[in-house]
């Protein structure tokens, strides 16, 4: 069965609040880099745990 939650996360660099889609089917620690909606820059998206159906997730710049 697949599952998925919505999060709004804040870019590192604009500030910008974007929504993204996690699969909360994929065993956390996950890293992948996701392009800001509006100033496109690369942030590293983290999940670090899904607690409860609620994923942690951290944003952070992709070259820290």
């Amino acid at each position: 069965m697949e599952c998925t939650k919505s999060v709004t996360v804040q870019c590192p660099y604009c500030g910008a609040l974007n929504e993204e889609i996690i699969d909360c089917s994929v065993e956390p620690p996950e890293e992948y880099v996701e392009d800001c909606e509006i100033c496109c820059s690369p942030m590293l998206i983290i999940v670090e745990s899904i607690n409860e159906e609620v994923p942690v997730v951290n944003v952070h710049r992709e070259n820290e």
